[in-house]
């Protein structure tokens, strides 16, 4: 799909700079510069958000490391909490029950089960961290998890709104080089109606239109092989 988007596209500047060189013939009346001009517009916008497009697939690409490099420390860090957990000894049997809830370590989960397990240990926690850390858990573990677990949910929120972006771009992208291939139409009746034209004119502008990649003439080595 992105390489016949890019090769429509391609096509479309092509037929744009020809318009351009000749925008003599297309500019000779207000309709023909109108509709010149609008196919400049088209392949500019689409040059904008191609580029949007690859800054967001690279935007991805780095809120997916973080979510991979957070995911792993408040992994880490919660079994930390559990396995220290064990030798915590609480005067509050309630707090003692309620703990208990929360002690264990995290097995197979999502990211929105890890964030929510990680949430709940924490706020269980926090409120007897000097125990903890009386058992050695290092003092700056539990900010630092808050902060893995922010960083996480940001991370995973940006991983959503790049494809969300990436998305929105694709079908105005689309869009766009729909009129711009109607434009492109446009531009060709012009040139044949209009009496001045130049053939040279018409046939650079077909052969500027052609979408894909195009045929190449063999070598004689391969007509050769090809004839064996």
């Amino acid at each position: 799909m992105r390489k016949e988007v890019r090769r429509r596209h391609d096509a479309h500047a092509r037929a744009n700079h020809v318009c351009t060189e000749h925008s003599a013939l297309f500019d000779a009346t207000p309709g023909g510069r109108k509709t010149r001009t609008a196919l400049d517009t088209y392949v500019a916008q689409v040059d904008r958000l191609l580029a949007l497009q690859s800054q967001w697939i690279q935007d991805g690409r780095v809120a997916t490391e973080q979510c991979r490099l957070s995911r792993r420390a408040v992994r880490d860090a919660v079994k930390a909490i559990v396995r220290v957990g064990s030798l915590v000894s609480l005067d509050e049997a309630t707090a003692t029950e309620a703990m208990g809830a929360t002690m264990r370590l995290p097995g197979p989960m999502s990211d929105d089960e890890l964030l929510a397990h990680a949430r709940a240990l924490l706020e269980r926690v926090l409120p007897h961290a000097d125990a903890f850390v009386a058992e050695g858990l290092p003092p700056d573990l539990l900010t630092d998890l808050a902060n893995q677990i922010q960083a996480l949910s940001a991370a995973r929120d940006e991983q959503t709104a790049c494809r969300q972006r990436f998305t929105c771009a694709a079908e105005s992208i689309r869009e766009t080089l729909n009129r711009a291939d109607k434009t492109i139409g446009a531009l060709e009746a012009i040139a044949i109606v209009t009496p001045t034209a130049h053939s040279e004119v018409l046939l650079k502008l077909r052969m500027a239109k052609r979408v894909g990649p195009r045929a190449t003439e063999p070598a004689a080595g391969d007509r050769w092989l090809r004839a064996v």
